[in-house]
């Protein structure tokens, strides 16, 4: 046997490059891994938190305080609301609208639903839309409480009672801090005089 016809000797392997060969490929596909889940769970937080900015704000019992331009208070109350997002609008559920709560101008107007916009100072009123005040009370299916005149505006067929008497308008306007009351549209009234 010649030198070249030695077969090689093998020097076993010592254990710990047996262990290396094992343990960094398991290593690599666990940092592979990891960055997989970290990616796919922050395109979940982006979209989690997408869809929360685009939901209004609620509010529970929400008080909005203002006055007009005559400086007659007003505080707007509901039982809740929603703030639309970036439009200055706030939808009211079962809204009511106290001025001048205990003054001479005192007026009353409660709705089923309400819609407040601050950039325009108007509370537009829609179902079974109800006003007290000096100048009497009336009911119409809807009316536009002007916040910056202290005016209110009802349509769609208003019924109002004072006393005994009673009248049915297409369209009411309050003015002149309830002063003035104008019925326009189909006025019917009943007067009974005793």
């Amino acid at each position: 046997m010649t030198a070249s016809e030695v077969p090689a000797v093998r020097r076993p392997r010592p254990p710990l490059i047996a262990i290396l060969r094992i343990l960094l490929p398991a290593v690599a596909g666990a940092v592979l891994l990891a960055v997989i889940v970290a990616v796919a769970s922050s395109g979940l937080r982006n979209i989690a938190g997408a869809a929360s900015t685009t939901r209004p704000i609620e509010l529970v019992g929400p008080r909005l305080i203002g006055a007009d331009s005559k400086q007659r208070p007003f505080v707007i109350t509901a039982t809740s609301a929603e703030r639309e997002d970036g439009s200055g609008r706030i939808r009211l559920n079962s809204p009511v609208l106290m001025r001048d709560q205990g003054g001479a101008d005192e007026m009353r107007v409660t709705a089923a639903k309400g819609v407040y916009d601050e950039t325009a100072g108007r509370l537009e009123l829609t179902g079974d839309v109800r006003l007290a005040g000096p100048s009497g009370a009336f009911a119409t299916p809807s009316a536009v409480y002007d916040a910056k005149s202290g005016e209110v505006l009802g349509a769609g067929g208003v019924k109002a009672a004072s006393g005994a008497n009673q009248l049915q308008a297409g369209s009411v306007s309050v003015k002149d801090k309830g002063k003035s009351v104008i019925y326009k549209g189909g006025v019917h009234t009943r007067l009974n005089v005793k």
